[in-house]
This record gives structure tokens, sequence and C-alpha cells, in this order.
């Protein structure tokens, strides 16, 4: 039997190894208004994906372990429908993307507006 692909409409899983970045972008799209689950590793990451089937996943490409294009791959397996967004402070990050095969991601640079964020999660709920 094959996992159901059901992602919940308001939820977000945010990605980061930086604490502290990671308890604010929280507590932005919680005050917003969205159920925010957060991992400071990719572990953890995959973990609460599989668990809570979040519609959205903000994730910094630097992780430690790995790059966030190889856990957004992982995450496509079993949420083919979950909508990545991926956060860097690196200038030319969609050139150090290599085409992927499991659809768009959406890259935005750091520092970050919340404002931004949730503006643009909002706009892309069903």
């Amino acid at each position: 039997m094959q996992p159901s692909t059901l992602v919940l409409n308001n939820s977000v899983l945010v990605v980061d190894d930086d604490t502290e970045a990671l308890e604010e972008m929280a507590d932005a799209l919680e005050n917003n208004g969205l159920e925010v689950y957060i991992a400071s590793g990719v572990d953890l990451a995959l973990e609460l994906a599989r668990k809570q089937r979040p519609k959205f996943i903000i994730m910094d490409y630097l992780l430690r372990g790995c790059t966030g294009t190889e856990a957004a791959s992982e995450i496509h397996k079993f949420l083919p429908e979950t909508q990545i967004i991926m956060i860097s402070a690196l200038d030319g990050l969609a050139q150090l993307m290599t085409a992927t095969d499991f659809g768009e991601i959406v890259i935005l640079k750091k520092p970050l507006s919340m404002d931004r964020i949730s503006c643009f999660i909002k706009s892309r709920l069903d």
C-alpha cells in the first residue's frame, strides 16, 4: 500500500540549522495563521515531512550533511505535491541548482522578508 500524498492546507515545515533564524521564521509564519513545524537538521525534517505532510517546506540551501536540493529530492519521493521554497544567502543559487526532476523550487535570497514569504504562501493556499 502506497502512503497517502495528502498534504495539510495551511502547514509549513521550516528547515534551517541556524536556530535563531528558524525560530524567527516560525514565529512570523504562526503569526500569519499558518501551522508551523520546525527542524534544525535533515533527519528531523524528513521525519516531520513524512508525519505531518506539510503543503510547504521552507528550507535553507546549505544544511549540515547535505544540500537543500538533496533533501528536497528525498522529500519529493513521498510528498510530490509539497511546494519547496529554498532560501540562501548565496549569490547565484539558481545557477548552483541543477535542473530537478521533482518540480518547481522557489528560490528566495536571505535576508528574508517574512511578510513576503507569508504572502507568497497564502497566495498558493487552496
